[in-house]
Order: C-alpha cells, then structure tokens, then sequence
C-alpha cells in the first residue's frame, strides 16, 4: 500500500526546501584572479581547490535538504494502512471486546509474575490506548447476560475487580459472542490468555474475515503440577465398623519427578490417614486410603496434597452415607418365598417387604436398594415401566422365573433387551465355574479348592441369547450353560436365575455359595448420589432417596463455613427422581449439607473441574502454524518486544513511519557535520 499522511498539510511545508536552495546559490564565493610571472604550478592547485570546494558546498545543501524534508515528513506522521486500520468515520463507531482469562492455570507464573495479574495490568494499559469515543466492553470468564459498553474509567474498574474462577470458555465461544456487537463493522477483539491447549480451540473458531482479533499470549514459565485428579470406592456397599478402601488418582503433569509427597485424608474434619508417595514426570498414579466407619450417617471427606503455585486442585472433595438399614421389597406372584425371608430376616441391618404387584403401585421404591420379582405373571405395561425406571437409574433387580408361564417375564426381559426364558431343562447341572471377578464376589473367596462342591441344579430354564446387552454369567455348567447371570442396563443391574429357589429345583438354598450371592447384590447398589459433582458443569445434582415431605417443605444446600444456604430448582424426574439444579449459583468448591426444615437429610459435595490442572499451552510459533492451517486472519502479540500502545496505534493508524523519518532526520545532520569536518583543500 502507498505511504499516506495523518496530516498532509504539513507537507507545504516542504516548499521552504526552496530558501536553502537560493541562499546556496547567491552564497557562492567569486575569485578575482591576480596574475602573477611565471606562477603557472600554483595557478593549477588554485583551480584544483576551488572545484573541491563546490563538491563540499553540493555536499553540505544536499544532506541540510534532506535533514529537512524528512523533519517535515516526520511532523506529517506518515503510515501505511493495514486491513484494519479504521478511517476517521469509522473510529467513531468503533467497538473492542477485551476478554482476560481469569481461569485458575492464570495462577501459574510468566517472567514477570503472576499471568492473570500481568494480564489485568496490559487490559487496563489498553484501555487507555484506546481513543476516547472508543465502546468497550470487558470479558471474563464468568456467565454473564448481555454485556454493557463502558466508557474508559468504568472499563478500568471492571477489570480490576476480575478473580480467578474455576469457570473457563472456549475461544471459539469467546469470539462468536464477541462477534454479535451491535457494531459488526470495527469490531475489534483482544484475547489475554495463557492459551491453554484444551481452550484455544482454533479450529471450531469463525473463518470470518472482517474479524479484527488479536491474540496477546502470556507465557507461562513454570509449568510444574502436581494435583489430586479423582476418587472412587471399588466397593459401593457401606457398613458400620467396615475398613473402607478409598482409590485416590494422583497426576504429576510436570516434567520432574517428586518424592515422599504426603497425602492426608480427612473424614468429618477429622484426620483419618497420613501418607506418603512418590511420582514420576507426567505419572498418573492410583493410591489406596483407607479408614473405618464406626457408626451410620453421614460421611463428609477430603483429599489434601500441598503443591504451589496452583493451588485450587490440592484439594478433593467427597461424601457418601451409610444407612441404618437397607429397605428391599419382594414382589410375589401368590404366596413368599420361606428361603429369601430366611436370608433377609436380620432386622437390624435388612428391613424385607413382601409385596403383591397391587400392592407395589403404592409403594415409593426411591429408597428400595433392592427388588426380586419372585414368580411373577401378567404384569401390566405400567409395572414393567417402573421396573425398568428403577433399573435404569441404578436400582438392582432380580427375576425369578414362574413354573407355568414366563410371557409376562419375557416381556420385561424383552423391553430391556435381555436374554429370555425358554424350555425347562429336566437335566441335573452342577455349578462348575464362578465368575470371581464379578462385584457381588470380589474380596468373598480368598481361593477356591480344586475340589470345592457347588451347588446343584435339578432343573433350570435355558436363557436365549441377548438382544443388544453384554450378559455376565455368574454361574455356569460344565457345558457352559448360564444358570445365574448379572446384565448392566442404564445405571443398575439385572439379575436373571434360570431355577426357582425351590428345593425341588435346587440345593444352592441350601449352600454357603447362596447368602453371599444375594446378600452383595442387596449391599453393593449403587443408586446413591456420586460421591461428587463438578462444579459449572450442566449436571444435576441426583438426591436420590430423598423426596418431598407431606408440607412439601423446600430443600436448601448450605456451607455454613462458606456462609452459603441456597434454595436449588427442585425437579421430580421419572427416571432419576428427585434432581435438585443450583443454576451456577455454588462458585467454591467444598461439603454441601442438603437440609429441609431445618433437618440435615444428605450431603453433597462439589469440587473444581480437573481441565485446568493440565498446564499444557500453546506456545506464540504454535499459535503461528494453528492460524496457518486454519486459515485465521488473527495477529499475534508479543508484549515483551512490542508495547500496547504500538500495537493499537497500528491497528487504529496503521504502521507509523514517523519515528524512522525523525531518524534519518538525525542521520542527515549527522552527517552534514562530518562533511564540515573533511578537508577539500
């Protein structure tokens, strides 16, 4: 593009070169010749000099026209327009989106400190770059409505009050809200990030060429983390005066090592376990915590390491209940089965109803850990519908075939893509093999004998093949027959037996193999709450086992450490039941306690999303090649060589020349005087 001028007029100027011009020419010295005898030698050096001289007079008007026209040109300020240089129209409807990232890996240290800080300090020197009639409108992570625009002081006062948050946006989102303006034309967008590899998700950005986006990477100097990634328990079942096996995932993201770190658990602000351990660069390694439960109720607990600088992912959240008793329903066809009442009949820890499928409609199942349906027939589509429900949403179910008629059956099986019930098999089958992975067996048998006796099957239904489900046998013949088997369906699990638990069918109710086979399908249910929630995520949170009192009282979810009790959206879902939704109003990470009427009833805990513990960035030459292959029209900045107030000069006026015209300026005087000081004589 040609050179143009901010202010051409000063350009007349330049008719002043002019004067030194005609000052030069009327200023020539004339030489009067005097003639001398026999002085011919010195005649030749007189004409020789006076030729030097003019050569230096030439010399000295050239760089004094110089120095001058580019002293002119430089109070002219002359640019050459980029693409998005504004003209004196547009300025005035100029608008600039400044988003600072303020997601807690902005915690992490540059070379110049703190990266958010170091962020907020360049937003707000941009800020006063800008022209007065500029809109501005600030961004951050956190969800806001509409934005309004600001004016330069309300825009400052903005973006000092920004902390850090666990909330982060994508860039592509970032952009394309950005990019909604009022003022489409002169929409400028200046990202402050440490651009983090999961955020900076350049190709599901716009390809929009009329998008003035300039990306101003803090880079990040010390990308060492070490943070508690995850925690489960492998067994679900929790009883008093139980060892508790608690799995903890600890991830070491940078690239050195660490020794002898300790681990602490806490259980009810008590502590419960001190350790220690060691961790290899980029390891992801599982721990065990244990500890043991003295009595029922609730259960609220945390993970702590120490690491710095990232500090918000030391910790680990986590809650669970243990219940006084657990509630089981048996729905019978005619008449209850005496083996399952046998086994069930510890009243202190099992409370068992015996039910007719009339009498299960009325029944709220929301805290049942368990149901066999025990010979049924003719259940209606409504009955099959809530079994179904209760399975998907984590509940167990054991059927039991009937003697005469399983169409009923079949069709439950059916709806849930199981396998089926089919011709009775007169054959006599002993159990030849186990499943001792499966969960109702894990820490049951230490070995099993070669020689071990299991149980017999005197008659049994033969199962057809599953429709759409992966199906566990847990016990099988020798020819390989499934006689008991374990299908996930949803959040729960289908329990099928091919005998009836009759002694005409069966010893295996008489057998050791029985008690615990049925009594850990009734312990190990997991149709509790998780243990935890990640907070911004859209999840609900799953209250399960809690409903609404006959006042129809609200639910609160309080911290009273935190000085936080809020009242949650309250959904009844025929699926999940009761889901209570906090619209983003928890922020901080900690041990909820759900109450109503002033009662605690359950605990529910929410921790940080992990996304931002992986300090992984793109460097300012990745973010090069990202635009490159993505074909973005987006500039990169590098604060440390280039100021802020340079780059919005340029994006506003283009690329100033006026600097290297006061230069040369210099340059040109510069030189005038060493031609004063050479010698032409």
């Amino acid at each position: 593009m040609p050179l143009q001028f901010q202010n051409p007029n000063i350009l007349w100027g330049l008719i002043s070169l002019i004067i030194p011009i005609i000052i030069h020419l009327f200023n020539f010295k004339r030489f009067k010749p005097i003639y001398f005898s026999n002085l011919k030698y010195l005649k030749d050096i007189t004409a020789e000099n006076k030729n030097r001289s003019k050569i230096k007079s030439w010399l000295l008007l050239l760089t004094r026209l110089l120095a001058l026209a580019c002293l002119i040109i430089a109070f002219a300020q002359p640019y050459i327009p980029t693409n998005n240089t504004l003209s004196s129209s547009d300025k005035q409807k100029h608008v600039a989106h400044i988003y600072v990232d303020n997601s807690f890996s902005m915690n992490a240290e540059t070379e110049n400190g703190i990266a958010i800080e170091i962020a907020k300090a360049k937003a707000i020197e941009l800020v006063n770059s800008l022209s007065n009639n500029t809109k501005i409108k600030i961004l951050d992570n956190t969800k806001r409505g509409k934005l309004p625009f600001l004016n330069k002081e309300r825009a400052i006062s903005r973006i000092q009050e920004i902390q850090p948050t666990s909330a982060s946006k994508l860039f592509s989102q970032i952009i394309q809200e950005s990019s909604r303006s009022e003022s489409s034309v002169n929409n400028k967008i200046y990202l402050f990030s440490d651009f983090q590899k999961y955020q900076a998700d350049f190709d599901k950005t716009p390809q929009d060429s009329s998008l003035n986006v300039s990306l101003i990477p803090l880079p990040i100097q010390s990308r060492n983390n070490l943070y508690v990634d995850s925690c489960w328990f492998d067994k679900s079942a929790h009883k008093i005066n139980q060892t508790e096996e608690l799995k903890v995932t600890i991830h070491n993201s940078s690239d050195k090592s660490f020794r002898k770190i300790p681990i602490k658990l806490y259980i009810n602000d008590s502590l419960k376990t001190v350790s220690n351990f060691d961790i290899n660069a980029q390891e992801r390694k599982e721990l065990s915590l244990r500890f043991k439960n003295h009595k029922s109720g609730i259960y609220s607990g945390r993970i702590e390491i120490s690491d710095y600088p990232i500090t918000y992912d030391n910790k680990l959240y986590f809650s669970f209940q243990i219940q006084k008793s657990i509630e089981l329903i048996c729905v019978n066809q005619e008449k209850e089965n005496t083996y399952i009442n046998h086994l069930f009949s510890d009243e202190q820890y099992f409370k068992l109803k015996n039910l007719s499928k009339s009498q299960f409609h009325q029944e709220n199942i929301s805290k049942t850990k368990f149901i066999i349906l025990n010979r049924l027939t003719d259940m209606q589509s409504g009955f099959r519908q809530n079994i179904s429900h209760y399975i998907n949403q984590g509940g167990r179910v054991l059927i039991i075939p009937n003697e005469e008629n399983n169409d009923s059956n079949n069709e439950l099986l059916n709806e849930l893509g199981s396998e089926q019930f089919m011709q009775i098999d007169s054959l006599s089958k002993r159990v030849a093999s186990i499943e001792l992975n499966a969960e109702i067996y894990k820490e049951v048998f230490d070995k099993l004998k070669d020689d071990a006796r299991f149980p017999l099957i005197f008659r049994h239904f033969k199962l057809s093949e599953s429709k759409n489900r992966i199906s566990i046998p847990l016990w099988k013949s020798k020819s390989g027959e499934n006689l008991f088997s374990q299908t996930s369906i949803g959040e729960g699990k289908l329990y099928i037996s091919t005998f009836i638990f009759d002694s005409k069918w069966t010893n295996a109710i008489k057998h050791p193999l029985f008690v615990p086979s049925l009594i850990n399908i009734a312990l190990n249910n997991k149709s509790h709450s998780p243990l935890y929630f990640n907070l911004n995520s859209e999840e609900y949170a799953l209250a399960n086992g809690l409903s609404q009192n006959s006042e129809k009282a609200i639910f609160h979810i309080e911290n009273k450490a935190l000085g936080i009790d809020l009242i949650p959206e309250q959904i009844t879902h025929f699926d999940k039941g009761l889901l209570l939704n906090t619209h983003g109003q928890i922020k901080k990470a900690g041990n909820y306690f759900i109450s109503q009427s002033q009662q605690i009833l359950s605990a529910i805990s929410f921790n940080y999303d992990r996304q931002e513990s992986n300090l992984d960035f793109y460097s300012s030459g990745e973010i090069h090649d990202l635009l490159k292959t993505n074909n973005l029209n987006y500039k990169v900045f590098d604060i440390n060589t280039t100021s802020i107030k340079t780059m919005v000069t340029e994006q506003e006026d283009g690329k100033s020349f006026w600097k290297l015209f006061l230069i040369l300026t210099l340059a040109f005087l510069l030189i005038e005087l060493i031609v004063q000081k050479m010698k032409f004589i």
